[in-house]
């Protein structure tokens, strides 16, 4: 069954609240290394680069001009007969598509110019569809390795893309957050946050997930925590009423996990804590400057 992404218009607009949270209320003085300036705001041209494809126009890569960056792995609509389908039978594995995520990367990534003056995300998107290739999987899980060697090269295309946009947006800025874009059919219809915290962690008390500094370091939005602790604790980070991307949604009405309101999901209830893509990109390696949510 393809599989919905909760709210699409109210994540637009939440998503820009917390880039410019992350980006600017955490320093007083962020500032691109290469900001771009011009005399007539109304003129965006100069903005606009071009796409670069991967093999056959499996994969998109367009460039940006902020550090945020927009990662599309499930939304793609083409299924070439050539390519053939995965079969694997791994516990877990989803073959549908997220509806309409390619969509709701476009539009939140027109929202952002219209506030920046023309300027935008970089998005990588993966235009096969699911049945043939899942980019936030590992290489063997992802893509039938015995019998199609076009998508190895589209998932290495893919993760190329956004390897080349976080190494940017780190050249240019130093900090960054990553968006990975999701649905799913859960009955619960929460919009569920991604830190790569499992439901067991986000379920422990305040005091252990302020004292236990392995669980920050683990998640991936270390750099953004390491960066303001002095600040807040990290359970305000993640569920704060007023300091978190999910206190933010469930303040406005949007039942989000985690969150003041929805802390950690009940044992009967499902929930994504974060998947290949966040796992391997997000700041929870110390190397990382770039944290990483995903959305669903």
């Amino acid at each position: 069954m393809p599989r919905h992404l909760k709210n699409p218009r109210i994540l637009i607009l939440i998503t820009v609240f917390f880039l410019i949270f992350i980006l600017y209320i955490s320093t007083s003085n962020f500032q691109s290394k290469s900001i771009i300036t011009t005399n007539n705001s109304d003129d965006i041209s100069y903005l606009l680069a071009p796409s670069s494809y991967g093999y056959k126009n499996f994969t998109e890569f367009i460039p940006g001009h902020i550090p945020l960056i927009l990662s599309i792995p499930h939304g793609g609509h083409l299924f070439p007969d050539e390519i053939p389908d995965r079969k694997q039978n791994i516990p877990g594995i989803v073959k549908s598509n997220d509806i309409n995520t390619q969509e709701i990367g476009h539009s939140l990534s027109k929202r952002i110019m219209q506030i920046l003056n023309g300027r935008r995300p970089y998005i990588v998107i993966n235009h096969l569809g699911r049945s043939k290739i899942d980019v936030n999987r590992p290489l063997k899980e992802g893509v039938e390795i015995e019998t199609s060697n076009e998508t190895q090269i589209v998932w290495n295309d893919y993760h190329s893309f956004i390897r080349d946009a976080i190494d940017e947006v780190d050249l240019r800025f130093g900090r960054g957050l990553l968006i990975d874009i999701h649905g799913h059919g859960h009955p619960e219809n929460y919009i569920e946050l991604g830190y790569v915290l499992s439901s067991e962690i986000l379920s422990l008390s305040t005091t252990v997930l302020d004292n236990n500094i392995e669980i920050a370091s683990e998640s991936s939005i270390r750099a953004l925590y390491t960066r303001m602790k002095n600040m807040i604790s990290f359970s305000e980070l993640l569920r704060g009423e007023y300091t978190s991307l999910g206190g933010k949604l469930q303040s406005l009405g949007y039942d989000t996990i985690p969150s003041h309101t929805h802390k950690f999901p009940m044992p009967n209830e499902r929930y994504f804590h974060g998947g290949y893509s966040v796992q391997r990109y997000g700041s929870r390696h110390n190397e990382q400057v770039v944290d990483a949510i995903q959305i669903e």
